[in-house]
């Protein structure tokens, strides 16, 4: 198994995945999925063998506050500690950055086990 980042040559790739994983009303224009990868400043795709079983990706400004977008692991690959090893890829060691993300589908305790906690400060205006 490989961790890296994207590639644009594997855009189409993750799209079809992220689109098979669950994700496919947020990623089924290729074009607006390009602009999305392209203003995301971190990425880890998971490789296993020439299969794409994991993706995830985050907004940060590198210094104080980062925002964890997107975390996808194939379904018969899950609980084997890729979506740990994505999320761990994506925030580094940077203890100085809050991390906030939007977890749903019964997600909380994956995100608890990776040290996250639920807020009862966050605020957000939700897309139309």
């Amino acid at each position: 198994m490989r961790f890296r980042s994207i590639a644009v040559e594997d855009f189409e790739a993750v799209r079809e995945f992220l689109a098979e994983a669950g994700w496919q009303h947020r990623v089924s224009d290729p074009d607006r999925f390009k602009k999305m990868l392209e203003n995301t400043n971190r990425t880890v795709v998971a490789v296993d063998g020439s299969r794409i079983v994991g993706f995830a990706r985050a907004l940060c400004d590198e210094v104080s506050n980062g925002y964890i977008s997107m975390v996808a692991v194939a379904t018969d690959q899950r609980g084997q500690g890729i979506g740990r090893e994505l999320v761990r890829q994506l925030i580094k060691d940077d203890a100085g950055i809050t991390w906030v993300l939007r977890a749903g589908h019964e997600s909380s305790r994956f995100w608890e086990k990776v040290g996250f906690q639920s807020s009862k400060i966050a605020m957000e205006r939700v897309r139309t």
